[in-house]
């Protein structure tokens, strides 16, 4: 069974403890524990790199939102955001600043493990909601007229189809089953996508759409 190594990044001991228990065994193993995102890069730099990073976050605080940045400079460890709630605010600024995942801590177990497991296969995991709330951020900015591809015109029908599915929260077999292609052509287009609007992740690519104006796709 393929085992991914886990840092835990939270001030607090106690809920960290509880989470490693919750978490470890199965194909996650708590490897280490940090107080703070520079924390966790001491530890990453001394040759503790794991594969996950798992870290609360309380009421989108902006040093916390700053640590989420720092990490995806300083590592190519996936990145959980675990928030106390779902705030339209630190959701946004979590995914902008590099997250591959925002969950609730007061979801289940089960659907805590099974998200880490979506993140670790190459996932962006957000509340199904998560598409609303960012348009609705973004909307009530004045911000400029959105377009719908770059000033190049460089994306295709099918890309913006693509980044439509990403929104709508669909994983790439999704995306292949309703748009009645492969799922290796899903990823082609993805990889052209990111290149194309010069994003490192799936998540960039969605706050990108979102900022350009796309909408979730809706499939039958």
């Amino acid at each position: 069974m393929k085992t991914w190594n886990v840092m835990l990044v939270d001030h607090d001991r106690l809920f960290s403890a509880a989470l490693a228990t919750l978490i470890g065994g199965g194909p996650f193993r708590v490897s280490a524990h940090a107080a703070s995102a520079d924390d966790a890069l001491d530890l990453i730099a001394d040759g503790d790199e794991p594969d996950l990073i798992v870290l609360a976050l309380q009421d989108g605080m902006a040093e916390e939102i700053a640590g989420i940045r720092r990490l995806r400079d300083g590592t190519s460890a996936r990145i959980a955001v675990l928030a106390d709630t779902i705030a339209d605010r630190s959701l946004s600024q979590s995914l902008k600043a590099g997250a591959d995942a925002y969950l609730n801590k007061s979801m289940s177990s089960e659907s805590l493990l099974r998200a880490l497991r979506l993140v670790m296969l190459g996932e962006v995991v957000y509340p199904t909601h998560v598409a609303g709330l960012l348009m609705a951020a973004v909307n009530e900015r004045p911000a400029p007229v959105p377009i719908a591809v770059p000033p190049s015109g460089d994306l295709s029908k099918r890309e913006v189809q693509i980044l439509r599915c990403l929104l709508a929260g669909q994983s790439n077999k999704a995306i292949a089953r309703n748009l009645h292609i492969t799922e290796s052509t899903v990823k082609m287009h993805f990889k052209n996508v990111m290149r194309k609007i010069n994003a490192q992740n799936r998540t960039q690519a969605a706050v990108w759409a979102i900022q350009n104006g796309l909408s979730p796709l809706v499939t039958a």
